[in-house]
């Protein structure tokens, strides 16, 4: 969602990340009225073997980094670097199943206990359906947006009707303005406008 999807095994290094254009100043403007800007991921790279916790540790370095570039602080960033899978090459302490890789909502749950988050007054932005699923288990009402995965990860629900977001925007700086020039409209998740 702030970042371009670079295919393949996703970004597996600091030099993976481009950001959306406006994403900084998304970042930026999102605080500057108010909300948190918290970064919850999965990072099956991680269970996978592609990238180990210290890498990860230098990738999410970069992504503050080049946010910050254009005023975007992040508050905190909660990953899960787990995978169900078993894979040759992978790391065994992490292919589990878990509570922490999204549609799961333990991130969430830790977020929101870490800085007393207010469901009722905070949007989720995502690019995914897992995303838009875990704010709605959540109560969150759930943006979705058109970079990334665009909401379009179907296959990932199919044993049941995917998660809806209760609006698609163009990219997170659309998403953050109407959050910011719209905030009654959160606390409905699952409501139409």
């Amino acid at each position: 969602m702030l970042n371009e999807e670079p295919g393949g095994h996703g970004v597996l290094g600091p030099d993976d990340i481009r950001l959306i254009p406006g994403a900084g100043r998304a970042v930026r403007a999102a605080r500057e009225a108010g909300y948190l800007a918290i970064i919850v991921t999965n990072r099956a790279q991680v269970a996978k073997g592609f990238v180990t916790l210290t890498g990860l540790e230098t990738i999410f370095a970069r992504l503050r980094e080049l946010l910050a570039q254009d005023g975007g602080i992040v508050d905190a960033i909660y990953f899960c670097p787990h995978h169900p899978e078993q894979t040759p090459g992978g790391a065994p302490e992490f292919q589990i199943a878990c509570e922490c890789r999204k549609p799961g909502t333990l991130l969430l749950r830790r977020a929101i206990a870490d800085f007393g988050i207010d469901l009722g007054r905070s949007p989720l932005i995502g690019d995914s359906l897992r995303d838009i699923g875990a704010g709605h288990a959540m109560g969150l009402t759930s943006y979705g947006v058109r970079t990334g995965y665009a909401c379009r990860d179907v296959e990932r629900y199919p044993d049941r009707a995917p998660p809806v977001p209760d609006r698609m925007f163009a990219d997170v700086g659309e998403a953050v303005a109407f959050c910011v020039a719209h905030p009654a409209k959160h606390g409905q998740a699952g409501q139409p406008d």
